[in-house]
């Protein structure tokens, strides 16, 4: 395997699976405990791992370009085929506005003084034009992207590192809210929808390669998920905001929210990215719509739900995660059990 196409997979998976849910971990796991934390971290990638390398089974040794709800109708029909589009639809759009909202948030800090709204306009705008390039080209810029990412992750663990206070670290803390970390964990650690555009550039290699590429990337942003929730925790404790970096104003000060935004920025828009490609290419390759129509309903209907009132991204983020990606989970699942029983 070609190194260049191993960077451009790992740079497409991290790409999007690094994104808008590592801004609510630290405060997920303040309001539960490291204890709770941790395990349900343990559950939610075990889970994540599985089910993301049996989707790029399904992926890898079904013929034609398709995305789950191409597979669906392929191994069960049209019915199944429709209630897989509901809920990718439901999940995706969902995950959009996530990242639309974050987006406007994070370009309000870095040029205050402008309407969020308008930014989040702008993100909608630049990302979605961005997905008419072709998949080679948003590999190369997710990954030339994460790299920053990755970087100032530990830039915030040297900066912060003098305040750490490691009586943050409540190792019980609501056991009521026990549960709260594994949505956040799951949304945070998925990447579904890229699996079809990471198979499409490793099509002509091995699947043990592929599925390398996909278990890896999930390794690396847990890593890199772990540091920054110790770096927020140990300096921010119970006073944890839940975007995890306006939180850090009163102990590092202005420029750690303008650099903190900054590469947020860059998480929430490479994770954009990944996921507007992928749903553009289910209208283009299950439902034969044309590149621009594609391209239209990506741009527009996020952007209406923003308008119409959705600017929630907590709320946002628990739905989506336990119901629409838990779904889609069901039905990977699913699919990978029909692709055994017809070998």
């Amino acid at each position: 395997m070609p190194k260049a196409k191993f960077f451009q997979g790992i740079g497409l998976m991290v790409g999007m699976i690094f994104g808008a849910g590592v801004f609510v971990l630290p405060f997920s796991i303040a309001q539960a405990g490291i204890f709770w934390g941790l395990v349900d971290f343990a559950a939610a990638f075990s889970l994540a791992v599985f089910l993301h390398l049996w989707y790029a089974q399904v992926s890898y040794q079904t013929k034609g370009r398709h995305r789950i709800i191409g597979y669906a109708r392929i191994y069960f029909g049209r019915k199944t085929a429709f209630l897989t589009f509901l809920v990718t639809m439901f999940s995706s759009y969902g995950t959009l506005l996530i990242y639309g909202i974050l987006g406007g948030i994070f370009l309000a800090n870095i040029f205050p003084g402008i309407n969020p709204k308008l930014f989040t306009f702008f993100f909608f705008l630049s990302g979605s034009a961005l997905i008419l390039l072709r998949l080679k080209k948003i590999a190369a810029i997710n990954f030339c992207l994460t790299l920053p990412i990755f970087g100032f992750v530990i830039y915030l663990l040297l900066t912060g590192f003098p305040f750490l206070n490691f009586n943050n670290f409540n190792f019980f803390s609501d056991n009521s809210r026990w549960f709260l970390p594994f949505g956040v964990w799951f949304f945070a650690l998925t990447g579904f929808s890229v699996i079809p555009e990471t198979r499409d550039l490793f099509i002509r290699d091995s699947l043990k390669s592929f599925k390398k590429v996909v278990f890896l990337s999930l390794l690396i942003t847990a890593v890199f998920y772990f540091i920054f929730i110790f770096s927020v925790l140990g300096v921010s404790g119970a006073k944890t905001s839940p975007d995890a970096i306006s939180g850090l104003i009163a102990i590092l000060g202005q420029r750690a929210v303008f650099f903190g935004s900054f590469i947020g920025l860059l998480a929430v828009f490479t994770s954009f990215l990944a996921l507007a490609a992928d749903l553009k290419n289910i209208f283009k390759y299950d439902y034969k719509v044309s590149d621009w129509f594609s391209w239209f309903l990506v741009f527009l209907i996020p952007l209406f739900l923003f308008y119409a009132g959705l600017d929630n991204f907590v709320s946002v983020i628990n739905v989506v995660g336990v119901f629409g990606l838990g779904l889609t989970g069901v039905f990977i699942i699913l699919l990978r059990r029909q692709l055994k029983n017809n070998e």
